[in-house]
């Protein structure tokens, strides 16, 4: 090989100048530029999308908040409603975890005796009868059962000539004390007529307990509490009340 070859291909190279040089220093810085641009540009944009979210996500969060807490307010536990046509003021009960099983039981065996006290029906007076006569005591048990005893006894007089039904409006119960205010309705049919009576408005007050006594197996069938209403007071309520939470 000649000697003289490798300083000729040295000498063909062509030398950059100062120039071309600036230039290519301009073009990269410039590249890298708006590289750093792009870059910044995205991270810009990220940041506005988990902004947006962290928007959305708060708003959520305060709308079931809101809602939660509206809902979560405690309910009332009555609610009363008047019948606008007849003026007669009925009671709406809610159950809830505020309102223990003690007072709905309470209103439950306070509403079954006022119905099976008050109400007359000659196929299902045994029924009426004993009940009445396994939950009261004293002299309520002695003003109910009199009513069939003696010479002329409710239900020999009256036979299923009449009927009288019983519509609790309202149980209000003192858990405490054991005493109940009842408003309730009675209606009258006389069978020999095509209608029933104008309704009666009562208003009740009565006191309670539960007592424990040898019953029979079909006694407790009846009354496994052993509730006692040891006091009974109906009266009418007058018209002008009726409809008056306060009457």
């Amino acid at each position: 090989m000649d000697s003289n070859q490798p300083n000729i291909a040295r000498a063909e190279r062509k030398a950059i100048t100062r120039a071309e040089m600036d230039a290519y220093r301009k073009e990269r810085g410039s590249a890298e530029v708006d590289l750093l641009d792009e870059v910044l540009l995205s991270r810009k944009r990220a940041w506005q999308v988990a902004g947006g979210f962290a928007a959305f996500a708060l708003l959520a969060w305060l709308v079931t908040g809101g809602t939660m807490l509206r809902y979560a307010r405690p309910l009332p536990q009555y609610l009363l409603t008047l019948d606008k046509s007849t003026g007669e003021l009925s009671q709406v009960s809610i159950v809830t975890q505020d309102m223990g099983m003690d007072e709905a039981t309470d209103q439950y065996w306070v509403s079954q005796f006022v119905i099976h006290r008050e109400a007359y029906d000659f196929y299902a007076g045994q029924t009426d009868y004993d009940f009445v006569r396994l939950t009261a005591s004293g002299q309520v048990a002695d003003d109910y059962l009199q009513q069939y005893r003696g010479a002329k006894p409710k239900d020999k007089v009256l036979g299923d000539s009449e009927s009288t039904s019983v519509h609790i409006n309202s149980v209000i119960v003192d858990t405490r004390h054991r005493v109940a205010t009842v408003r309730y309705t009675t209606t009258k049919r006389y069978r020999d007529r095509p209608n029933a009576e104008p309704p009666q408005y009562w208003i009740a007050t009565l006191a309670f307990d539960y007592v424990r006594r040898p019953m029979t197996a079909a006694e407790r069938f009846i009354n496994p509490a052993g509730f006692q209403v040891t006091s009974f007071r109906p009266n009418p309520e007058s018209p002008a009340n009726v409809g008056k939470v306060g009457g």
